[in-house]
């Protein structure tokens, strides 16, 4: 290191900020370089967001290949960019596109994953590319061995330690100021510094700051209660800059105080019969099929919910016949709701999100809108149902169920957050970006963290994406780092 102001602790050619997915993998193979490593994580546990994930996508893997599915590194790179409408950094979609095939051979091979399906998310959403790789065990398990492998390679792992700070010094990164589990301060040298730390749902302030609709307070988190954008912070403070795509968020509608198995809350994501806050059916009920568009949409609602409004013949059929959408593997596509009746049954009985009545005028009156507003919507929308054609919002006649067999029942479904994504302004090496797109010498952002990849909403017709970029992101900005430690350069 250096000669500088500061007294340090211990000193690192990498300390690494955030323990999900990117971070570990960063973690993990700028040790197999034989680099000094710390990794600082704030709660007690490691993982992030990361350990709620399923699968992560790639293109081109020996795992498609084995499978006899394509999916070309082309078709990827043209889908991310006109999903985004171009608004995504098209050199950092290719870094990412050409590699997350290597991230599946490292993980397998290095790391000791097992790979047991390709699959999609969602069979009715038109237009799913076959990219979602299911490891055994799913993410939480390859968090397990990526973290075996970090400790096998001598990565010092700090957990209750959150960063306070990355120190610079003549436009350079030369260290971290963080807290350890004791509140005493800690003062780690450091070469390169990287940050993924996961984002900032769990932050109503930031959220509100940046997102569209200042719903901060009223989102559901179910990723990470640590996620509270520390790291965008600190990097700004560092010299860093905002992508033009922050405030992207993954969205998607959830009963609140429900868990993502409940046969409640799957049934309220139905693409059936949605009416909003004064009883009036608002959209297409199929873009349901999207969850991340009906995230938005749900987002900008008066409120920022709907009602789901089914009847007894449709609990029926979500039992008997299953669901039109899943959500992950937690609840299959396809999956017969069995538990349905008595979990919605309960939850009348217990719950404000859900209301039973045997008459719609009574259900108006528990749900709190206008009796003769819902009965008409009703009454409109049964209408669409027997002649197959629904003219106010043309959705498809496949998912047109009536409202007509008592008891009727009404789902509260209000806004669920997963992650956000797209803070931080980076180039195609993970390398943090100033204000005139000039990198921060040895400053290195990745996951969720990291801007670039979307343009203003998830790409769910690439599934698999976030987790796929944390990883690969991850040892990309581990090798970079190797790379310029060698040549002088940090």
């Amino acid at each position: 290191m250096s000669d500088t102001q500061y007294s340090w602790d211990a000193e690192y050619d990498v300390v690494v900020l955030g323990s999900g997915a990117s971070g570990q993998s960063c973690a993990v193979y700028a040790a197999r370089h034989g680099l000094s490593v710390a990794l600082l994580e704030k709660m007690p546990q490691l993982g992030g967001s990361s350990a709620f994930a399923e699968g992560h996508a790639a293109f081109e893997s020996d795992e498609q290949e084995k499978r006899g599915i394509t999916v070309t590194k082309d078709e990827a790179f043209r889908t991310y960019l006109d999903y985004s409408h171009w608004r995504a950094e098209p050199a950092l979609v290719s870094r990412f596109v050409e590699n997350a095939a290597e991230t599946i051979r490292r993980m397998r091979e290095d790391i000791g994953a097992e790979y047991e399906e390709v699959t999609i998310t969602a069979p009715e959403q038109s237009g799913e590319l076959v990219t979602w790789h299911l490891p055994k065990g799913e993410v939480a398990q390859l968090l397990l061995l990526l973290e075996a492998d970090a400790r096998r390679h001598g990565v010092d792992i700090f957990t209750e330690t959150p960063a306070k700070e990355i120190l610079t010094e003549d436009g350079k990164v030369i260290g971290v100021r963080a807290c350890d589990a004791d509140g005493e301060e800690v003062m780690l040298g450091a070469k390169a510094v990287v940050v993924g730390t996961g984002g900032y749902a769990s932050n109503p302030e930031m959220f509100n700051k940046f997102y569209k609709h200042p719903i901060g307070e009223k989102l559901i988190v179910v990723g990470s209660p640590g996620n509270t954008g520390d790291g965008i912070t600190m990097v700004l403070q560092a010299g860093g800059s905002l992508s033009p795509s922050i405030g992207t968020s993954l969205l998607f509608p959830f009963m609140r105080n429900k868990t993502v198995t409940s046969h409640t809350n799957n049934a309220g994501m139905q693409p059936y019969f949605w009416v909003n806050s004064e009883g009036y059916r608002f959209t297409d009920e199929t873009v349901g099929l999207n969850f991340g568009f009906a995230g938005d949409v749900v987002a900008a609602l008066p409120g920022s919910f709907y009602w789901m409004v089914l009847d007894s013949a449709t609990i029926d059929h979500l039992v008997n016949n299953g669901n039109e959408v899943g959500l992950g593997i937690y609840v299959r596509n396809y999956e017969k709701l069995v538990n349905l009746p008595t979990e919605i049954a309960a939850d009348a009985e217990n719950s404000e999100n859900v209301v039973s009545a045997d008459t719609i005028a009574e259900l108006a009156q528990k749900m709190g809108v206008d009796p003769d507003i819902l009965a008409g919507e009703v009454e409109d929308y049964n209408e669409a149902c027997h002649s197959g054609v629904d003219s106010k919002f043309h959705k498809n006649a496949k998912y047109l169920h009536a409202v007509e067999t008592a008891p009727f029942y009404a789902i509260k479904m209000e806004t669920g957050a997963m992650i956000t994504m797209g803070a931080l302004r980076i180039d195609d090496k993970m390398r943090a970006l100033n204000d005139s797109g000039e990198p921060v010498r040895g400053l290195y952002v990745v996951g969720c963290d990291a801007g670039g990849m979307y343009g203003e909403a998830y790409a769910l017709t690439v599934p698999g994406t976030a987790n796929g970029f944390a990883l690969t992101s991850g040892w990309l900005s581990a090798d970079d780092i190797n790379a310029r430690i060698h040549a002088g350069e940090l």
